[in-house]
């Protein structure tokens, strides 16, 4: 019972830490849009919306689902110190060599990119941005090590760490008086800042020379190819996931003019805000479902699920609630402009999906945590294609709302794959 207690304690502690993250991710992330929004125009955060999206995708893919494979395998023994440093070497090189190819395509495909959505700023600002990527996609690798640590302090450190960087580079580009096409240089000096940070970390908890022993008869080679493995069937799952969040404003963007996109990237911003809340208890729980699931601990699991859900679901349904009414009040005001008054629907839509959703959202990487990648990959992507479907049917018809629709439909859709896969692959009833 004491165990029990003090698991309880630690997980509520390490929440609450994780939280002051998302409370600063609110803030800068309003701040970010409001500040382009308002500093210079709908047309500039229209077009630094839509080089994010990119930078985020190929971020994915460069770390290519070794933070997951990183995270899993160091959560089912983290008192090892020799095996902890050989799993995360074995994740470390790969990842430094696919981060550094990703970067280059990024770069190379700036042209195409631009052309396609007939935006010079965008054409510009991937090559602003292409320094930080490289830096996301590492750092990526080396926040699963800390997750799978169960070092959740740091991680909230690190992670509020990332969000004011990122405002003070938003600060710096208007003292600098930077143009629209340059304001992605945020991602470069947030992330290239933070890599410096967590490398300190590394080297201060994981015992790196170690990591090219032997250990269990495997060495750092050996995790190189578990991993590339788990990743591999894993990367998509991850890289649609970002697609998928992401999608609804990119899609719009080859629709309709940049304003009408940074109007609805806003309340799109606002929405993956408040995902952020199960983002914060996926974190905490990934480490402990893998170390249950890994002793064949299902029961720890289903109860762990249930308890979370107790607390969690009506806290976001009333959050969701007061949001979506607060937003055409508040929001036109604080920017400055009534045109933002238009996302209001489209982002009450998001906030019900979000709502309906929420009882699943904390659990939602269960599969990979069971070293299930391939299922993963398989209900991702069948949210992505709904999400993508719905868009493409109902952006020509209704704009902003069908966006907002098909966003909250693939929410869902996402929810009852949850509940449906973890019951037959794992077996784990949530």
């Amino acid at each position: 019972m004491a165990d029990a207690t003090d698991e309880g304690h630690r997980l509520r502690r390490d929440i609450g830490w994780n939280l002051v993250s998302v409370f600063l991710l609110g803030a800068v992330g309003l701040g970010l849009n409001f500040a382009i929004g308002g500093w210079w125009d709908a047309d500039a955060l229209g077009s630094f919306t839509l080089v994010t999206i990119p930078f985020f995708a190929f971020a994915v893919a460069g770390a290519c689902g070794l933070q997951y494979a990183v995270l899993r395998a160091i959560a089912e023994r983290p008192d090892d110190p020799t095996r902890v440093a050989v799993v995360a070497v074995g994740a470390l090189v790969p990842g430094v060599v696919l981060a550094a190819l990703v970067t280059l395509l990024f770069v190379a495909l700036r042209g195409p990119m631009g052309e396609l959505l007939d935006s010079r700023a965008v054409t510009e600002g991937v090559s602003w941005a292409a320094p930080g990527l490289f830096c996301f996609a590492v750092n990526k690798i080396i926040l699963g090590i800390t997750n799978g640590l169960r070092r959740m302090r740091a991680y909230a450190m690190y992670t509020s760490l990332r969000y004011t960087l990122i405002a003070v580079g938003l600060v710096l580009a208007r003292v600098l008086d930077l143009r629209a096409d340059q304001l992605p240089v945020i991602w470069t000096f947030a992330e290239c800042t933070l890599f410096l940070v967590l490398l300190v970390e590394l080297f201060m908890t994981v015992r790196v020379a170690r990591g090219f022993e032997r250990v269990d008869g495997d060495n750092w080679l050996g995790w190189s190819r578990r991993h590339l493995d788990f990743g591999a069937r894993g990367v998509l799952a991850t890289l649609a996931s970002e697609v998928n969040s992401k999608i609804d404003v990119w899609l719009l963007g080859v629709a309709l003019p940049d304003s009408r996109v940074g109007i609805y990237s806003l309340a799109s911003a606002l929405y993956e805000g408040a995902m952020q809340l199960a983002v914060v208890l996926q974190n905490n729980l990934n480490p402990i479902i893998a170390k249950a699931l890994a002793e064949g601990d299902r029961s720890a699991v289903e109860a762990l699920a249930r308890r979370v859900r107790r607390w969690f679901v009506p806290a976001m349904v009333a959050i969701c609630g007061l949001a979506a009414a607060a937003y055409p009040l508040l929001i036109p005001p604080l920017i400055g402009d009534p045109a933002f008054a238009d996302g209001a629907p489209a982002f009450g839509i998001m906030m019900a999906g979000l709502a309906l959703a929420s009882p699943w959202l904390p659990v939602n990487q269960l599969l990979l945590m069971a070293s299930r990648p391939g299922w993963y990959t398989v209900s991702v992507t069948v949210v992505l294609a709904v999400n993508v479907v719905g868009n493409l049917a109902l952006i020509p018809l209704f704009e902003l709302r069908g966006a907002a629709v098909a966003t909250a439909t693939s929410m869902v859709v996402s929810a009852t794959l949850i509940v449906v896969m973890a019951r037959r692959k794992v077996g784990v009833r949530i």
